[in-house]
């Protein structure tokens, strides 16, 4: 939650330490001012056996706490949100496809899941009346020279993940033909090789009619 109150506030992570019991963790950042100077934004969490306990640490040698005040704010309001939101009427059926950064697959999978190749967390949001399916084979990420490639299956797959449990988590998490119910969120993880990628092309099937509808969703 740090992390994303990080983002939120604008800064660009540099620096995450997982915390344990054992030791002290913290996540850093910077962010670029109007004026044209770069601020650091840092924040320290122990963790007591209980719980983690979060303490924004003021980059100046005479602080104005804006770092601290907005941090505390922005948390408050980030943490009554649920990691995956469910979808809202206005939205109908949504996909979103995110690339892990290794920050991200530090804090939210413990370690970097891959030898190289991309994990990507894929959200399918049915606000519908309608059950949905989603194949990903029929789901391809489009590079910057506007060449599609699908995700990673097989020795390729197995050959990409990296060993330990970031790794065993994106298995067991791996995404694969499911049906979407009514008014329900499916997320998962998918693998794709290396690359600078602009947009996802899905395509989403009605399971009672059998048609397609296609996407076109930024990679973000």
């Amino acid at each position: 939650m740090a992390y994303r109150t990080l983002l939120t506030l604008g800064y660009t992570v540099t620096d995450v330490t997982v915390a344990s019991v054992e030791r002290t963790g913290g996540v850093t950042g910077t962010r670029t001012e109007p004026d044209g100077s770069t601020r650091t934004g840092r924040v320290v969490i122990t963790c007591d056996g209980k719980g983690a306990i979060l303490s924004p640490v003021e980059d100046s040698l005479f602080p104005d706490y804006d770092f601290s005040r907005g941090f505390g704010y922005s948390f408050k309001v980030l943490v009554q949100r649920p990691d995956v939101e469910e979808p809202r009427a206005a939205l109908g059926l949504q996909v979103l496809v995110h690339p892990l950064t290794a920050q991200e697959a530090t804090l939210d999978l413990g370690g970097v899941p891959t030898t190289g190749p991309l994990a990507v967390r894929v959200t399918v949001r049915n606000n519908t009346d309608r059950a949905v399916s989603l194949d990903p084979s029929r789901l391809e990420l489009v590079d910057v020279g506007g060449d599609a490639t699908g995700p990673l299956t097989g020795p390729a797959l197995q050959a990409a993940l990296a060993p330990g449990p970031a790794a065993d988590r994106v298995r067991a998490e791996l995404l694969g033909a499911r049906r979407v119910a009514p008014h329900t969120t499916l997320a998962g993880y998918l693998v794709f090789p290396a690359g600078s990628y602009r947009e996802a092309r899905v395509t989403i099937e009605d399971v009672e009619t059998g048609e397609g509808e296609g996407f076109v969703t930024p990679v973000k």
